[in-house]
């Protein structure tokens, strides 16, 4: 397991590097939310198949074959299978290109217009009421009709929740043109790309639009108010929440990045036959290359063309750092493959029994082992609505990302060979071993990092990502979705390590009955949560379903996992080693916490260092003096 924790955490590693250039050079806003939400497809691709979701389904089969027929006709079985993905995969990306605007209409509603008012002309009015409720900024723009077309915001009012009781109080100040300041609650108007002359509450044709920008941390609920058409004909009325080119920009930026989706799945095939003869070394290697891809572009090809304060530009770099980098992977693995004697061939795509098998295996496998990634795609779904929660959720997503790819993606990937092999040999008690200490290591590592995350979210992101683009605003609604994913980051890591027990049985079908009960559990937390607590609703909403997950997951192994008596006596002492290393963590801030407002990278960077190196030897010193663990029991393991 060292080999591939290894190489996963030089992977996150890179990848804050990488994320860091990323929100420096686009901030948390327009580019950025297009770029990630471009940007999800093939990495939710990445993560379900390249982390052991296809591998759940191929590696149990490929094993098989190697053990019952020999070599050659398991990498003719190999190959087969290869060859129906890559052709399979091909076709799709040459049909969804120029239907990408249709699918980003799916996954990105709310970058679209809230609103579009009917066709009006000279003297047409058109009544708007919007939520405004964790909006940056409202957008007006006239689209169609003459070209000569020009409309006013006749006069709006702004509400919001008042400071006591949670209701709705108006603020019935009802200003005129939406252009006065009263009592500092009603937001300024900016008039963005006036390329037409217009001015003031003027919107025209030609570009031109308004911006009404909201206050930071505002309370304002709903925007409503009248807008009239002073000349034209056919013209309409689009108002926005987002930034209005948001959507094109994601269209265009997801048609560059979409061919990283077939390249994963293909690399994630070849990784689940190295997998299987025991080599971990490329197939967890294979991360790092798209992180020093993105590094390549963002620190050399950037400066070099002067597009360091062109955040479009960055966007696509970006993109193109995403389709590059998935074919440097797969031609990776590809020549690894060769070089360990297992190459791989496109040979004629028959369909064979065992062919079918892996198929209908499959399906259910990527379902249920990619249950996290469906999870923040509906939360990516939901956070369309809300100018720059993608940007958060996705910045939140990277931090616990880190003890996630570390522990429990290398877990779930050692666990799978593991566990087929003993149950192979009638080794019940073995498979059950495995399993525990499985569970020993998840919850050793992850307990505390995710009490720390819980704690001190701000330090951490403020210390990560805080410069250019990205904003102070955005660093404490970033640390807000983080807290929230924290507590659930344990189930995510368990999620990882009960799969295991369900695929080695070539039984996928169960996990994915789970998966879609727990798809529907966090569908419906997202609607009750955010319009109560914005994009931190969508990351509890998440939180929530991986734990009902593993509550499935666990109960389904009843009969097969049996918790032995080292693991029931060892987790109470590691809760409790954590909970004293975040009460530690929480005085230590209290002491610091100005080190990490609008300061200085290296003041901040020795700040985190404390928390950090201060939060790790009071938990290591707690687990050791509790003997939750000890050190032969952690190199076991390890080096498994």
């Amino acid at each position: 397991m060292a080999t591939v924790s290894g190489f996963t955490a030089i992977s996150r590693v890179l990848g804050f590097l990488r994320d860091m250039l990323i929100v420096q050079y686009l901030g948390a806003g327009m580019v950025s939310d297009a770029f990630f939400s471009a940007f999800r497809f093939p990495n939710l691709f990445r993560r379900v198949f390249g982390e052991g979701a296809f591998n759940s389904a191929f590696v149990p089969l490929f094993a098989r074959e190697l053990q019952e027929n020999g070599k050659p006709q398991a990498l003719q079985f190999a190959s087969r299978t290869f060859t129906i993905l890559a052709l399979f995969l091909g076709a799709g990306t040459l049909i969804g290109l120029p239907l990408m605007a249709w699918i980003m209409s799916a996954v990105v509603p709310g970058f679209k217009a809230a609103d579009t008012s009917p066709a009006m002309s000279a003297g047409d009015t058109h009544e708007f009421r919007l939520n405004v409720k964790g909006a940056r900024s409202v957008f007006f723009v006239l689209e169609g009709g003459s070209a000569d077309a020009l409309g006013r915001v006749e006069q709006g009012a702004l509400s919001a929740e008042a400071a006591q009781g949670g209701l709705l109080a108006s603020y019935q100040q009802a200003v005129s043109k939406l252009m006065g300041v009263e009592g500092g609650v009603v937001a300024n108007m900016n008039l963005l790309d006036v390329s037409n002359g217009a001015a003031g509450n003027q919107v025209g044709q030609g570009g031109a639009m308004m911006e009404v920008v909201l206050p930071d941390k505002h309370k304002f609920t709903q925007l409503v108010g009248t807008f009239k058409i002073e000349q034209g004909s056919g013209v309409h009325l689009k108002t926005y929440r987002n930034h209005p080119g948001t959507f094109d920009l994601t269209v265009k930026l997801t048609r560059i990045t979409f061919a990283y989706l077939m390249c994963m799945a293909l690399v994630a095939h070849l990784s689940g036959v190295l997998n299987t003869v025991k080599i971990f070394g490329m197939p967890a290697a294979a991360p790092v290359l798209l992180n020093v891809v993105f590094l390549i572009g963002l620190l050399v090809a950037v400066p070099v063309m002067g597009w360091k304060k062109d955040p479009v530009a960055c966007g696509y770099v970006a993109a193109v750092c995403v389709f590059v980098a998935g074919f440097v992977q797969l031609t990776a693995l590809y020549v690894t493959c060769r070089m360990k004697g297992l190459p791989i061939r496109f040979i004629r795509p028959t369909i064979t029994p065992r062919v079918k098998r892996l198929f209908v295996l499959m399906g259910p496998g990527i379902v249920s082992a990619g249950i996290q990634q469906i999870n923040l795609l509906i939360g990516g779904i939901v956070a369309s609505f809300q100018e720059g929660a993608v940007s958060y959720l996705y910045t939140s997503d990277r931090i616990y990302q880190l003890p996630l790819g570390m522990i429990g993606i290398a877990l779930g990937v050692v666990l799978l060979p593991e566990i087929t092999r003993r149950l192979r040999a009638d080794d019940l008690a073995g498979a059950r071993n495995s399993m525990n200490r499985g569970i020993e290591i998840a919850l050793l590592i992850t307990f505390p990092a995710a009490i720390a995350m819980l704690v001190i979210p701000y330090p951490i992101v403020s210390t990560l990502f805080e410069r250019g683009e990205f904003k102070s605003f955005a660093s404490e609604q970033t640390a807000l979705a983080l807290a929230g994913f924290a507590i659930g980051l344990p189930g995510y890591v368990l999620i990882r390590v009960l799969q295991p027990g369900y695929f080695a049985q070539e039984n996928t079908k169960s996990p994915m009955f789970m998966a879609g009960i727990t798809v529907a559990v966090n569908i419906v937390c997202s609607l009750l949560l955010f319009p109560i607590f914005r994009h931190v609703g969508i990351a509890v909403a998440t939180t929530i379903s991986a734990w009902v997950n593993v509550f499935l997951l666990f109960r389904g192994l009843k009969g097969f996992l049996v918790i032995d008596q080292r693991l029931k006596s060892r987790l109470p002492r590691i809760f409790f080693a954590s909970v004293l290393m975040g009460a530690v963590l929480v005085g230590l801030n209290r002491v610091i916490d100005g080190w990490f407002v609008e300061s200085a990278f290296t003041l901040k960077a020795s700040g985190l260092a404390i928390l950090v190196f201060g939060g790790i030897g009071v938990y290591a010193g707690s687990v050791l003096a509790l003997k939750a663990t000890t050190l032969s029991d952690l190199k076991g393991g390890f080096r498994r």
